[in-house]
């Protein structure tokens, strides 16, 4: 059995719009539209409990930072960009380090495609 997964869709772009319609339509996602210029906006990501926000790499709202992605571990930051069809994926993870080595052995894992594999 499946969990549903809560979008967020931050942003009013109508590439933005057109990929909202179509993940309503997926009954295993809970997909909510935020705007950015909602003066509210910054408190209402912070208090919605999301899997995915996404927003639009051509236009992207300051409110998604570094201090928003440290406060919910795991979640996911996609910027779509409609005219090269790409997207950005950043990723909420926390990690502690103590020393300069095992910095490296961090950026090393991260870096290292047979490590991301588990090979």
């Amino acid at each position: 059995m499946s969990s549903v997964k809560s979008i967020v869709i931050f942003g009013r772009s109508l590439n933005l719009a057109g990929i909202g319609a179509c993940l309503k339509k997926k009954q295993e996602l809970d997909v909510l539209e935020i705007d950015p210029q909602d003066p509210d906006a910054r408190k209402r990501l912070e208090e919605v409990t999301a899997d995915v926000i996404l927003f639009d790499l051509l236009d992207p709202p300051n409110d998604l930072d570094m201090a928003l992605l440290r406060s919910k571990p795991g979640l996911l930051l996609i910027g779509v960009d409609p005219s090269s069809d790409e997207v950005l994926i950043l990723k909420g993870q926390c990690s502690r380090v103590m020393t300069a080595g095992e910095l490296s052995q961090l950026i090393s894992n991260q870096t290292d495609p047979q490590a991301k594999a588990g090979l």
